[in-house]
């Protein structure tokens, strides 16, 4: 399984409990991977025995809330900061390449009603 496979899989376990904050932790010593899951009733990690990369992280967790709430754009924010998202939801990408950290806060999007 490829790595964005096994960051989709896992998050998607989690994405209904909307989540604010998912993070990648990578221990370059070892060669392996923590993702954190927080949000207000969820604390969920799991360790990984292999390097997950930035991008393979990024595109698991975009997946994963695309099959949950639907296509999601790309607006840039600066040189290494994006923001994913639609009526529903934001994901803000941010990745503190230098620490081996990559944090992706979400958002949800109020619904709206026509009157």
């Amino acid at each position: 399984m490829e790595a964005k496979d096994v960051v989709k899989e896992f998050v998607s376990k989690y994405v209904k409990a909307k989540p604010t904050k998912i993070s990648l932790e990578l221990n370059w010593d070892d060669k392996r991977s923590v993702i954190s899951i927080r949000g207000e009733h969820l604390k969920e990690s799991v360790e990984y025995s292999q390097t997950i990369d930035f991008t393979s992280f990024a595109h698991g967790v975009i997946e994963a809330f695309k099959e949950a709430y639907g296509e999601l754009k790309v607006v840039p924010i600066s040189f290494r900061e994006e923001v994913y998202e639609n009526e529903k939801v934001a994901l803000d990408l941010y990745p503190t390449g230098s620490i081996g950290v990559f944090d992706i806060y979400i958002k949800y999007k109020p619904k709206l009603y026509l009157t």
